[in-house]
C-alpha cells in the first residue's frame, strides 16, 4: 500500500509542479456572473462563473488538478464570450470550492458537473477539458452522450492503466542516467516493470484507499489533489472510451512530461471521428504554452467539431485484413530500425529500439529482442505475433490470427490494442507478462475489455 502511495505521490508531484503560474483573471464580456451554489455531489459549495451570458450556444470547461482551477481558461473566456455562453467551475476540492474529505472520483465528478449542467444550460452544449477535466469531459460525454454537441480534450491524464503510466514517469528518470554498457536502458526498464509487477500482484485493494475516507485521511492526508489524482489512476476507462459518439478534438503538446503522447494515440485509435492536433515545443498546459494556437484551435473546433455517426456500444471482433504482401523484412543484431508498409513477415531478432509504425504485416516475429509498435494491424491465417525473451510495446491497432500473440518469456504492454483469436487471444508456451491498457479481447477464452496485468502461461490463456 505504501509502495502505491509513493508511486501517486510521484505522480500527483510531477502533475502539481506543472501548474502553470496564477494569472489575473481578465473580463470575458459585459454579461458575466460569478457566484457560489450549493452542490449535492460533495455536499459543500462550488464557484460557479458565467460570460457570455444571452450567447444561444453554450460551452462547458472543465479544469485540471490546482488550485489555480477556473482560471487556467482565463486566456481563453473572454474569447469564447464573444460568440458563446460560458459556464466553467472550480471543481469541488479545487480553487475557492468547498475542500474536504472526499472521493473525488471521475465519477462522481462527472454527477457534478451534470447538476451544474442541468441548472444553466437547455439543451446539448459543447464540452472543453484539460488534464484530469478532459478525463471527466470524456466520461461525462459516454454517461450522457446526448448532452454533448462536440469535445475537446487537452492532455487528458490518466486513462493508460496505472503500470504502465507509472513506467513512464520512471524513463523520465531512466533517460537521464548516462549509459554506462550496452542494453543498459532495456535492463533498468526491466527492473523498473519487474517491481511493479510486483507491487501489482502484492496489493491490497487499492480502491481502499480512495472509497474508504479513514484511509483517505491515513495515506493521503484527507487532500483533494492526491485523491483525485490517485482516483484517477486507478480508474478504468476501457468501457468509456468506445461509447463517445461526439466529434472529438484530441490537443496535445509533443513535450507533455505528465500525459504521454502515447495516451493520445489510444484515444485517436478507439474514439470514432476522433482527430489529434499535437502542438510542437508545448508541454502539458496548451492554454498558457500556447494561447494563441490553443485558442485559434479550439475556436475551429468549435465551428467544424467534424462529422459524428452512431457507434454500437459493443466490441468490434472482426479481424482486419491485412492487404497481401510478398515483402519480408529482417532485423539482426541491429538498433533504432524502423518499418512501415506492409509486409508478408517480419523477424527481429537481437534488436533494440526497433520501431514498427503504420504497417500491415501477415506475420511479426521477434526474438530476444525490444520493440515499440504504433498504429499497426498484424494477422491472417496462420500469422499473428511471436515474441520470445522480447519487450514489446503495442499502441492502438489490432492483432488478428487464430492465436493472436504467442509469448514465451517476454513482456508485452499493449494500450488501445484489440486482439481477435479464434483460438486464442494470447498463448504463452513459457510464462510470460502482458500488460493492458483499455484494450479489447476477443476469443473463446476472453470476450471484453482488458485493463490491468496478466500473468499467462502454458495452462493460462486468453
Amino acid at each position: 500500500m505504501l509502495g502505491l502511495c509513493t508511486i501517486a505521490g510521484a505522480m500527483l508531484g510531477l502533475l502539481l509542479a506543472m501548474r502553470p503560474a496564477a494569472a489575473d483573471a481578465t473580463a470575458a464580456s459585459i454579461h458575466t456572473r460569478a457566484e457560489f451554489i450549493q452542490e449535492p455531489v460533495f455536499g459543500g459549495q462550488a464557484y460557479v462563473y458565467q460570460a457570455g451570458i444571452g450567447q444561444t450556444r453554450s460551452v462547458v470547461l472543465i479544469h485540471g488538478i490546482g488550485d489555480k482551477a477556473s482560471r487556467d481558461w482565463s486566456r481563453l473566456i473572454p474569447v469564447l464570450a464573444l460568440h458563446y455562453h460560458v459556464v466553467t467551475f472550480d471543481l469541488p476540492g479545487f480553487g475557492r470550492s468547498t475542500k474536504g474529505n472526499k472521493l473525488y472520483s471521475p465519477a462522481n465528478y462527472v454527477a457534478f458537473v451534470r447538476f451544474v449542467a442541468a441548472r444553466y444550460i437547455h439543451g446539448p452544449f459543447d464540452l472543453i477539458g484539460h488534464s484530469l477535466g478532459a478525463a471527466i469531459a470524456l466520461r461525462y460525454a459516454a454517461t450522457y452522450p446526448n448532452d454533448v454537441r462536440s469535445l475537446v480534450l487537452a492532455d487528458v491524464a490518466g486513462i493508460l492503466h496505472r503500470m504502465a503510466y507509472s513506467q513512464y514517469l520512471s524513463h523520465l528518470g531512466i533517460d537521464q542516467i548516462p549509459t554506462l554498457y550496452p542494453n543498459q536502458r532495456e535492463q533498468l526498464q526491466d527492473l523498473v516493470a519487474n517491481a511493479l509487477g510486483l507491487l501489482e500482484r502484492l496489493r491490497p485493494d487499492q480502491d481502499l484507499l480512495v472509497d474508504d475516507a479513514l484511509l483517505r485521511r491515513e495515506f493521503l492526508d484527507s487532500d483533494p489533489a492526491k485523491i483525485a489524482g490517485l482516483a484517477l489512476v486507478l480508474d478504468d476507462f476501457s468501457d468509456i472510451i468506445l461509447r463517445v459518439q461526439a466529434p472529438t478534438l484530441l490537443v496535445w503538446g509533443d513535450r507533455d512530461p505528465i500525459a504521454p503522447l502515447r495516451t493520445a494515440e489510444v484515444l485517436l485509435a478507439n474514439i470514432p471521428q476522433a482527430r489529434l492536433k499535437i502542438l510542437h515545443n508545448c508541454g502539458h498546459t496548451p492554454m498558457d504554452d500556447r494561447p494563441l494556437e490553443f485558442r485559434d484551435i479550439v475556436l475551429q473546433a468549435l465551428q467544424n467539431p467534424g462529422p459524428t455517426r452512431e457507434v454500437a456500444l459493443q466490441f468490434t471482433a472482426s479481424a482486419r485484413g491485412v492487404p497481401a504482401s510478398k515483402r519480408t523484412g529482417s532485423c539482426r543484431d541491429q538498433r533504432n530500425r524502423v518499418f512501415e508498409g506492409n509486409y508478408d513477415t517480419i523477424h527481429i531478432h537481437d534488436c533494440r529500439d526497433v520501431r514498427i509504425r503504420n504497417a500491415q504485416i501477415r506475420e511479426l516475429d521477434i526474438d530476444d529482442a525490444s520493440v515499440q509498435i504504433d498504429g499497426s494491424h498484424i494477422g491472417g491465417n496462420p500469422g499473428g505475433l511471436i515474441a520470445t525473451d522480447a519487450n514489446v510495446t503495442v499502441t492502438g491497432g489490432s492483432i488478428s490470427a487464430p492465436i493472436a500473440i504467442t509469448a514465451s518469456d517476454s513482456h508485452l504492454d499493449l494500450a488501445g490494442v484489440t486482439l481477435n483469436g479464434s483460438e486464442a487471444a494470447v498463448r504463452a508456451p513459457q510464462r510470460s507478462r502482458i500488460l493492458f491498457s483499455v484494450s479489447y479481447l476477443h476469443s473463446r477464452y476472453s470476450n471484453g475489455s482488458a485493463h490491468g496485468m496478466w500473468i499467462v502461461g502454458p495452462h493460462s490463456p486468453l
